[in-house]
């Protein structure tokens, strides 16, 4: 192994041992319990700590993609609600650009 897949593997390894910890010990309620401490987002965890501590991403991108994966029906859920935002999100955001648009003019 390269020495940055050990720092890597290490920094998981020492991650998932404070959250264990943490989840033993009950420091948080249990809502956040439920989402902090469930399998599925193991993957997505450790493919974030190889992404910034590993050269070579293939590793973190593959983790991501498994960790999106299983969290996919919440994506789904997550997204048929955001729907109903997009119009006045794009309305907010071309008001933004126009006023930047506006303050650019006067310079």
């Amino acid at each position: 192994m390269k020495k940055d897949n050990h720092l890597s593997w290490a920094i998981i390894l020492i991650f998932f041992g404070i959250l264990f910890l943490i989840e033993h010990l009950n420091l948080f309620p249990d809502s956040v319990n439920h989402f902090l401490f469930d399998f599925r987002n193991y993957p997505f965890y450790a493919g974030i700590i190889s992404l910034l501590t590993n050269k070579n991403i293939t590793i973190g991108i593959v983790l991501l993609i498994i960790g999106i994966l299983f969290r996919l029906s919440d994506i789904i859920r997550l997204t048929q609600n955001i729907s109903e935002f997009i119009w006045p999100s794009l309305l907010i955001v071309a008001g933004i650009v126009m006023l930047l648009g506006i303050k650019k003019r006067k310079r």
